[in-house]
C-alpha cells in the first residue's frame, strides 16, 4: 500500500469521526447520554448472546452425537436360549443347564444375568436361582446350576436372560486358558462320579476366578450331568489340579469324554492384574 492510499484512508475515517461526533451533538445531552448507555450496554449483551447461541449449538451436537453412538452399541438381537433341562441329582438335590448363543457376532457383555426358574406342572416356580456370566461376540456356551436344594421335583426350567449392556469391543486381552486330558469314572468311597484334571494358566495375567464346566452326555447325546469348579487367583503360568464329583454311578451310560469348558471373564479388568 502507497503512503498516498494510507493518507486517503486516514483521512476518510477522520472525517467519518467528525460525522459521528456532529450526529451524536445534535441530540439534547440528556439523550446523549441515554445513547452512550446503551451503547455500554450492549457490549455486553452481544457476547452473551454469541456465547449463549454457540453453546446451546454445541450441546445439541453433542447429545445427538451420544444419541447417535448409544443407539449403535444397543442395537442387537437378545441372547439365544438354545436347550434347557433340569437334572436329579440324590434326594432333593437338582441341577439345570442351559444352552445359550450371542447372535451378536461385534458385540460383547461383560456381565450376562440370568435366572433358571424351577417350575412344577403348572408352570409355577418352586424355586429360583440367580447367576451370571460374560459372552463374547457370536459364542455359544453353557451356562450351569450345579446344585439346587428344592422340596419338589420339577417339572420343568425355564431360564430367564436379563437384556445386558452391549459393547464393540475391537479387541481383547490375549488369555489361553489349557486343560489337560480328564479322567474320569466310577468311585466306591464316596458313591458316585468323578472327573480329575487340570488347567493351566498360560497368560501373563493373575486370574481373579477361573470357572471350569463339565457337560457330560450319554450315549444318546443327552446331557445327563453337568457340574463346576471355581479357581480363585490363578497366577500366570500356573497348574492348578481340580477334581469335581456327581453322585451318582453312571460311567456305564456314558459316551466320549465329559466336555470340559474353563473360562474366565477377560471382559472385566478387575479380573486380570498384571504381576508389575
Amino acid at each position: 500500500m502507497s503512503e498516498f492510499q494510507k493518507e486517503k484512508i486516514e483521512i476518510e475515517i477522520a472525517e467519518k469521526e467528525i460525522e459521528t461526533k456532529e450526529f451524536l451533538q445534535s441530540f439534547p445531552k440528556e439523550k446523549r447520554y441515554v445513547i452512550y448507555i446503551l451503547g455500554v450496554l450492549l457490549i455486553p449483551i452481544f457476547f452473551i448472546a454469541k456465547y449463549s447461541v454457540s453453546a446451546y449449538y454445541l450441546h445439541y451436537f453433542k447429545v445427538n452425537r451420544e444419541i447417535g453412538v448409544h443407539e449403535a452399541i444397543v442395537t442387537s438381537l437378545p441372547v439365544q436360549i438354545l436347550e434347557t433341562n433340569a437334572l436329579s441329582i440324590l434326594g432333593n438335590s437338582y441341577s439345570a443347564y442351559a444352552l445359550i448363543k450371542n447372535p451378536n457376532k461385534d458385540l460383547v457383555a461383560s456381565e450376562l444375568k440370568y435366572v433358571f426358574h424351577f417350575q412344577d406342572k403348572e408352570g409355577k416356580d418352586l424355586v429360583s436361582q440367580e447367576g451370571k456370566t460374560f459372552i463374547l461376540g457370536g459364542e455359544q456356551k453353557y451356562i450351569l446350576m450345579p446344585n439346587v436344594k428344592i422340596f419338589q421335583a420339577p417339572v420343568s426350567v425355564k431360564v430367564e436372560i436379563s437384556e445386558p449392556v452391549w459393547k464393540r469391543r475391537i479387541s481383547l486381552p490375549s488369555v489361553v486358558l489349557k486343560s489337560g486330558v480328564p479322567k474320569y469314572g466310577d468311585q466306591t468311597d464316596p458313591i458316585g462320579f468323578y472327573i480329575s484334571n487340570s488347567l493351566y494358566n498360560q497368560s501373563p495375567y493373575i486370574l481373579g476366578t477361573v470357572k471350569v464346566n463339565a457337560v457330560v452326555f450319554d450315549k444318546s447325546g443327552k446331557v445327563i450331568a453337568v457340574t463346576q469348579y471355581t479357581a480363585n487367583t490363578v497366577s500366570p503360568q500356573q497348574t492348578r489340579d481340580y477334581k469335581m464329583f456327581w453322585p451318582l454311578p453312571i460311567a456305564a451310560n456314558i459316551s466320549g469324554d465329559p466336555r470340559i469348558f474353563v473360562e474366565t471373564n477377560i471382559l472385566d479388568d478387575t479380573n486380570l492384574k498384571t504381576t508389575e
